[in-house]
């Protein structure tokens, strides 16, 4: 994945690194065939729980953003913002940076 590219760049580079998740590349993660309204917010999750379980493995420190959004696409960073609210009230940090 492109995630993982930039793992392994940054970890080839001993840089920190940021990786930002978007509308469209939620949409991409999830699956381009998904027609779900959600389809985005969850392959956007994804992303940052793929990334969070694989970092480690890398030693680098990596961002995890979660873009900006047009007021349009509100449903979507909304459902981000709750997943990363019920990642930090089980585990005490947050799922995005």
């Amino acid at each position: 994945s492109t995630a993982n590219a930039c793992l392994e760049a940054a970890a080839k580079n001993n840089s920190p690194v940021m990786i930002q998740t978007s509308n469209g590349g939620g949409k991409f993660i999830c699956g381009k065939s998904v027609k779900d309204v959600h389809a985005a917010a969850a392959g956007s999750i994804a992303l940052a729980y793929h990334v969070r379980a694989v970092a480690k493995y890398y030693g680098i420190p990596v961002v995890l953003h979660t873009d900006h959004c047009a007021k349009n696409l509100l449903p979507w960073f909304d459902a981000m913002i709750a997943a990363n609210k019920e990642y930090f009230d089980k585990f005490g940090e947050p799922l995005f940076s």
